[in-house]
């Protein structure tokens, strides 16, 4: 079935059947206020954190699924008949609705009973609200007399508390309402903040107070769940609506909600702008911040600031931009994926329709990664997180695998979480050449002075002394494949894909204080060499690099072993990590294109586990063909399209690429957003084949951006300029890259004559020809760039 397509210009998903397999998403945010909105008008807010700063409600696997939500009802005074501006809870027919996903804003039009109506939902930039922007039009022929309730319903503070503590948590709730600002204020005077289950009462209340505004006269309002809705009723019919029992009174207990009810006469042809706002104010600013409420729904502001969101993701967009003969290609590359991951940088990964936001903080791991997608075009953006990730750290390079606050985490027995720390700086130090970096003040959880190199030497203290029995890294409770969670057993277990990774990482570090001629780093070379060394001489299997060590010496991913046999990671992070014998990892790729490519994808490995095995750990628990048992698990499959464009196969990296696109499979099969990323996709390993799951929030988007932009176009940051390196299909006879780097905007033109799939023959700049293939340092502000694909030049392959 057909549920919806992208604009003309891919910056918006137009949804035609708001009936979709599973709730389609979207996020409006502004750094601080964070919503989620789905195609019916289901989701989330919270204030900075949505473990701590839950403002709103949101029930996941619920029945009925995607409530509740941010709702808008309207009935008409004379006959009677209610509806909502979505189609749940309270629509008619899902053919007179129509939903677009913007770039920060959804906007559901609807008409219903000769009521055209568009609302656009969006956070401003400057103010920690959102905003429901309503246009009703009268198209009926005749007047028509209407009551229009804007609904959420609260949870004010602590997401958890408020899940699993309902019963005690309501007696701290209170909700009122202020005549003269025009608006419903809710909070809790009492809040938790910890993070781990604890038998201690905090003293204090929720720094926050919630409020629901509207620009017309609030005619009645409702502070209680059961009074607007009834005690046996849900959101499809409430009471306080069908039978006009609004009880106009506030509440100090119990399942606050907020109703605001206006009235309004709505001539033939005319139309009315109606705005419900909700947001919060702190505490300790209230009195002087409240008197903004009638300000912010202005339609003036409500203009401005819905231009600054679109000029926000213009300028955010703007630091890359692809042509290829591929139309769906450029639709993802120049919009829809570099904004995932820019949502998942800004969102941290821990709330979605998937997750609760409840469960975990900031990953460490995920972290690092999110940052490369950003350092582009907010580097700024970047540099913090990065001295956020330092403080994580510990003086011997261990971190938090995840962390909520400052000195706030859970310390953890995996492998390479220290290790990406190493990426996050390089790749911005690349980007930017920011090397004051490097001496920027940034303490240890357990020391308060060190410097961001010293840190980076941390981690490398830390693999040289996570070192098992064929000195490759200890596995511990994992490496990135979180489910390897028992192979280390008693003796800890060695972990090949961690040894590639530490030499990868290890040749980023290497390749930077090389650049910066800082002496005595022969132990981290020595180091590296090592690894590599025990790489080669204990990892291969014959056909492919083996996955781990298990306790004992127990052998996981081999051609001998069962089930797991071969493991994707460890044959493209060989030629990630620039393993020297080529004939291996070229036949390790082959491997992996005979023994895991399917419809769907490249699967994270094969064939699944169907016996559980304890020594292995949670992934032979998991139903296989699903996450990390054999399912198409699309953030390794990047690192695959990476390591086919670093061995020269265009071809197969495109089409390894086209796979993963989410709009490319049946809606039906595939049931998340065609418009994003998820997680995984269900490999013919399960009965259901193509079913993806847990969209939004995965690093997928961040590196599939990297590697499509650095890769496949093959225009990557150096330390000393920008290396032009384009790994392509040899169908593409051209393909134009608009990148800005240190403040110039690269205009690229690439032509393909021969259809080969690599190689350059010359490259001009502004009409002259260079040596190589690095685009030097430049103070000007456009550079064009010609590049003629054939015959090879001597490249800076790296």
């Amino acid at each position: 079935m057909n549920y919806g397509h992208f604009s003309e210009d891919g910056k918006e998903y137009i949804i035609t059947n708001v009936k979709t397999p599973t709730p389609w998403i979207n996020y409006i945010y502004n750094g601080e206020y964070f919503s989620t909105v789905s195609n019916n008008a289901g989701g989330i807010s919270y204030i900075k954190s949505p473990l701590h700063g839950r403002i709103t409600r949101y029930r996941i696997n619920d029945v009925p699924s995607d409530r509740p939500g941010k709702y808008i009802y309207v009935k008409d005074e004379e006959t009677g008949k209610i509806w909502t501006l979505s189609w749940q809870p309270a629509g008619y027919d899902p053919k007179a609705y129509k939903v677009i996903h913007g770039l920060g804003y959804t906007v559901i039009e609807s008409f219903v009973e000769g009521i055209h109506a568009r609302v656009t939902y969006f956070v401003p930039m400057n103010y920690n609200h959102e905003v429901w922007n309503v246009v009703l039009t009268n198209k009926s022929g005749k007047k028509r007399r209407l009551s229009v309730t804007g609904y959420v319903e609260f949870a004010l503070g602590h997401g958890l508390i408020d899940l699993i503590n309902q019963c005690d948590d309501q007696h701290f709730n209170r909700a009122y309402f202020d005549k003269d600002l025009n608006a419903l204020f809710a909070t809790k005077t009492y809040w938790v903040t910890e993070t781990n289950g604890t038998q201690q009462q905090e003293n204090k209340e929720w720094n926050q107070w919630a409020f629901f505004t509207s620009n017309l006269p609030i005619n009645r309002y409702e502070t209680l769940r059961e009074r607007f809705l009834g005690f046996y009723n849900n959101e499809e019919k409430p009471i306080a609506i069908t039978d006009d029992k609004f009880s106009n009174s506030g509440t100090d207990y119990g399942n606050v909600v907020g109703a605001i009810n206006i009235r309004l006469e709505l001539d033939s042809d005319k139309s009315e702008n109606v705005v419900f706002s909700l947001g919060v104010l702190p505490k300790e600013r209230f009195d002087e911040k409240k008197n903004d409420i009638p300000k912010i729904v202005q339609p003036g502001y409500i203009e401005r600031s819905f231009k600054e969101i679109e000029n926000y993701w213009t300028e955010f967009l703007g630091h890359t931009r692809v042509e290829t003969p591929d139309k769906n290609v450029n639709i993802f590359m120049n919009n829809w994926v570099p904004y995932q991951a820019k949502v998942a940088f800004d969102v941290g990964r821990v709330a979605s329709y998937y997750y609760w936001g409840i469960s975990r903080g900031y990953g460490f791991r995920d972290t690092s990664q999110d940052v490369i997608a950003v350092t582009i075009a907010h580097p700024e953006k970047a540099k913090e997180r990065i001295l956020l990730l330092s403080r994580q750290m510990f003086s011997d390079g261990r971190v938090y695998h995840h962390f909520y606050d400052d000195g706030k985490g859970e310390l953890t027995r995996h492998c390479d979480d220290p290790g990406w720390y190493i990426l996050a700086v390089t790749e911005y130090i690349k980007e930017t050449g920011d090397y004051s970096i490097l001496k920027e003040k940034v303490s240890f959880v357990d020391k308060n002075d060190g410097t961001v190199l010293e840190h980076l030497l941390a981690v490398v203290n830390f693999m040289k002394n996570n070192l098992g029995r064929h000195n490759l890294p200890v596995f511990g409770r994992g490496d990135w494949n979180d489910t390897l969670d028992y192979i280390g057993g008693d003796d800890g277990g060695e972990s090949v894909w961690g040894a590639m990774f530490y030499v990868a990482m290890l040749n980023k570090l290497i390749e930077l204080f090389q650049f910066l001629k800082v002496e005595n780093i022969a132990d981290i070379i020595k180091l590296r060499d090592e690894i590599r060394r025990n790489i080669n001489q204990f990892c291969w299997d014959g056909d492919w690099f083996i996955r781990a060590f298990g306790n004992g010496g127990m052998v996981i991913g081999s051609n001998k072993s069962k089930e797991g046999k071969i493991f994707v990671n460890t044959q493209s992070w060989a030629a990630i990590s620039n393993l020297p014998d080529k004939s291996k990892i070229r036949q390790a790729l082959d491997s992996v294109k005979k023994h895991l490519d399917s419809e769907y994808g490249p699967k994270i490995c094969a064939p699944a586990f169907k016996e559980i095995d304890p020594n292995i750990g949670l992934v032979t628990r998991c139903v296989p063909g699903k996450k990390e048992n054999g399912a198409v698990f699309c953030h390794p499959v990047t690192w695959l399209i990476q390591a086919e464009c670093i061995m020269r196969n265009g071809d197969r990296a495109y089409d390894y690429f086209r796979k993963l696109l989410p709009n490319r499979v049946d809606p039906d099969i595939y049931q998340a957003e065609p418009y994003v990323y998820s997680q995984y996709i269900t490999s013919d390993e399960h009965s259901s084949p193509g079913k993806a799951s847990h969209s939004w929030q995965t690093g997928t988007a961040a590196w599939m951006y990297r590697v499509f932009y650095d890769y496949i176009a093959g225009v990557r940051p150096d330390y000393d300029g920008l290396i032009v390196d384009p790994v392509i299909p040899a169908s593409w006879n051209y393909i134009r890259v608009e990148r800005i780097f240190r403040g110039a905007k690269y205009i690229i033109e690439i032509e393909n004559p021969d259809n080969v799939q690599s190689g350059i023959s010359y490259i001009m700049i502004d009409e002259k020809e260079i040596e190589g293939n690095k685009l030097p340092l430049t103070d000007k502000k456009i550079c064009r760039v010609k590049v003629l694909m054939g015959k090879t030049i001597e490249t800076a392959n790296k």
